[in-house]
């Protein structure tokens, strides 16, 4: 019995470390995942942050467009957007470090999806998932943006 119970508790650790990983959450403190959310070194999972901003929707970016910023790489669909990154990245560029802003406001990075993102005062903010960025939207007046303000400050 007892050798169950070790090999059940084994399996839950792997799952929950494996989970972790893949999804990229952590204690905001712990900074496991550094301080821009990257796949491969490249930011907003290759998605063009300039189009959040020009687009009704996010448009994946190009190689050929290419630009390094902060750590990582990021693509544009256009050479206009790559300029317009390159003569402002932190205006472009998603906040928190392009972590789930709704994870943060809770004390956790997490990875995010490219369609799942809001702009505040013409800051782009991303999220886990559509439902969590409601969430993290209908709170905003409730305090929801300086909980992961606060959070993000201490990673």
């Amino acid at each position: 019995m007892k050798n169950k119970i070790l090999i059940g508790i084994g399996v839950v650790i792997v799952l929950v470390g494996t989970f972790s990983i893949v999804k990229k959450v952590s204690p905001v403190g712990w900074g496991l995942w550094g301080s821009y959310n990257t796949s491969s070194q490249v930011a907003l999972k290759g998605y063009d942050p300039v189009s959040y901003f020009n687009s009704e929707q996010p448009v994946i970016g190009n190689a050929e467009f290419s630009y390094d910023w902060g750590d990582a790489t990021w693509l544009f669909a256009t050479a206009e957007n790559k300029t317009l990154f390159a003569e402002d990245p932190a205006g472009y560029a998603p906040q928190f470090g392009g972590f789930c802003s709704f994870a943060l406001s809770k004390g956790f990075t997490a990875d995010i999806s490219p369609d799942a993102w809001h702009i505040e005062d013409g800051k782009l903010y991303v999220f886990a998932d559509k439902n969590v960025r409601e969430d993290w939207v209908a709170t905003i007046g409730e305090g929801s943006l300086e909980k992961s303000t606060a959070n993000w400050a201490k990673h």
